[in-house]
């Protein structure tokens, strides 16, 4: 357990060195441009009496917000999970690790845990400061929010467990591009399972089964609609169960294939 820690703690460090901060920075100062903007218009809707305006005004913004820390974190994951054991073999580091009576699948999973905690606090401070603007901006929205904040913290557990899956196997940028590839492999085969030709429907029904499970819909639009009927809360919180089984199970195969490879550093 105190590996685990140990670990877990010095990768969630490196994501530190990793010079994500100018991409914070970024979206910080996107973020402070675009609430003096909406200031601005908000005062002029306030003196002209347009409460419905203004309203909407808030509902959209804090959607905006919301969705630009989701792709950010998106990206994020990503990144993280692709470099996780590229990083650690390229600075040598990982022979000092190896070294020691350190379990590979242990080792996995600790890097794992170090990039789910920056990138769960990444999200928490976004979904924090979105929470705080929908209070001052009085932006109402329906419960399913939290379940689409539940489905941002799944998102990247997700793809960041799938990028360091393959990065087991293939160089990072392979990896990032066969964890995106996998991630929308459902959304692409979606049509094609209808097709009735067999050698069309086949392939593309086991395709669309191999991949994560689908959201039937998007739960940020969802929350700001005016009319929302028909809310499958059972359905929804399945498919996010569903996908971080599928995370799990991609990361046991991956730590059986890691204790099979042979590490070579330069």
């Amino acid at each position: 357990m105190d590996k685990l820690l140990v670990i877990t703690l010095t990768a969630f460090q490196e994501t530190f060195r990793r010079r994500v901060f100018y991409l914070v920075g970024f979206l910080t100062l996107l973020v402070v441009i675009m609430i003096g903007s909406e200031m601005y218009f908000m005062r002029m809707a306030r003196q002209a009496g347009e409460t419905e305006m203004i309203r909407h005004m808030g509902m959209d913004f804090m959607q905006t917000i919301i969705g630009v820390w989701d792709f950010a974190a998106f990206f994020l994951a990503f990144f993280l999970g692709a470099v996780g054991l590229s990083s650690e073999i390229s600075a040598r580091t990982i022979v000092h690790i190896m070294s020691r009576p350190v379990e590979r699948g242990i080792y996995l999973l600790a890097r794992w845990f170090g990039v789910l905690i920056f990138l769960w606090l990444f999200l928490s401070i976004g979904i924090a400061g979105s929470l705080a603007i929908s209070l001052w901006l009085q932006a109402p929205f329906a419960p399913t929010l939290w379940l689409a904040f539940a489905e941002m913290y799944v998102r990247a557990t997700f793809y960041s467990g799938l990028a360091l899956g393959f990065s087991v196997i293939t160089p990072p940028v392979l990896a990032a591009v066969l964890a995106f590839l996998l991630s929308i492999l459902p959304s692409i085969l979606h049509n094609a399972i209808k097709d009735p030709r067999p050698w069309h429907h086949v392939p593309a029904l086991i395709g669309y089964y191999l991949g994560p499970a689908r959201m039937p819909v998007n739960l940020l639009q969802e929350s700001f609609a005016k009319e929302r009927l028909h809310t499958d809360y059972a359905l929804y919180l399945r498919v996010l169960g569903e996908n971080l089984l599928y995370v799990v199970a991609i990361l046991l195969v991956a730590a059986i294939l890691f204790r099979r490879r042979e590490i070579r550093v330069r």
